[in-house]
């Protein structure tokens, strides 16, 4: 027993190290259009913006004319930008107009089981992630201070994260804060599949 033990370990090694060190499968979704879209993927942009929203959430909301500002900005230099819908019941049409309402003209995706959510361990909206191509978190937090606490709001921010994030990455550089510490509404839980 021991000898077949001993014969069949270095198999068995082998295969743990291949199966640990695989790469992890990209996430697919479909956005509000129906495009297949998959955040977090090997691809050509230098990077992935991933911002956590919810449709009623108003600091979320409030925040629409800078995440506009930097998407516009940042995707002709190669960053990808995927805003994320977290609530388990908010349907593709409701997303639809969300998007027209605020102006968001990229992908918008929804996580009703909140995959994304999970992978990425995102707690509030809006929080934002920076993801390298090698699969790195090279940022994650807040978009800027404006809003200092729940209810307690700056009329203009001190210090903009995302920004200074994404600047220092595209000039090859560490991001000085690579984690901030993001105000906003409470992710709500995934629903659960009953028996």
């Amino acid at each position: 027993m021991r000898t077949a033990v001993r014969r069949a370990l270095p198999a068995l090694l082998v295969l743990a190290f291949a199966v640990l060190t695989a790469p992890a499968t990209a996430l697919e979704f479909r956005d509000i259009f129906g495009n297949e879209q998959r955040p977090l993927e090997k691809s050509s942009a230098r990077a992935d913006v991933i911002i956590f929203i919810l449709h009623d959430c108003p600091i979320a909301n409030a925040f629409a004319p800078e995440i506009n500002r930097l998407a516009a900005e940042f995707q002709p230099r190669g960053i990808r930008f995927f805003l994320v819908h977290t609530d388990p019941d908010f349907s593709a049409a409701a997303a639809q107009q969300h998007a027209k309402d605020f102006g968001y003209r990229w992908p918008v995706l929804l996580d009703p089981a909140q995959r994304l959510v999970a992978r990425l361990k995102a707690t509030v909206t809006p929080e934002a992630f920076v993801v390298t191509r090698d699969g790195t978190t090279a940022y994650r937090g807040r978009i800027d201070d404006r809003f200092v606490e729940l209810g307690k709001r700056r009329q203009e921010p001190t210090r903009r994260d995302l920004r200074l994030a994404l600047e220092s990455l595209l000039a090859g550089q560490p991001v000085a804060e690579p984690v901030t510490k993001p105000v906003g509404c409470f992710i709500p839980a995934p629903k659960r599949s009953t028996p």
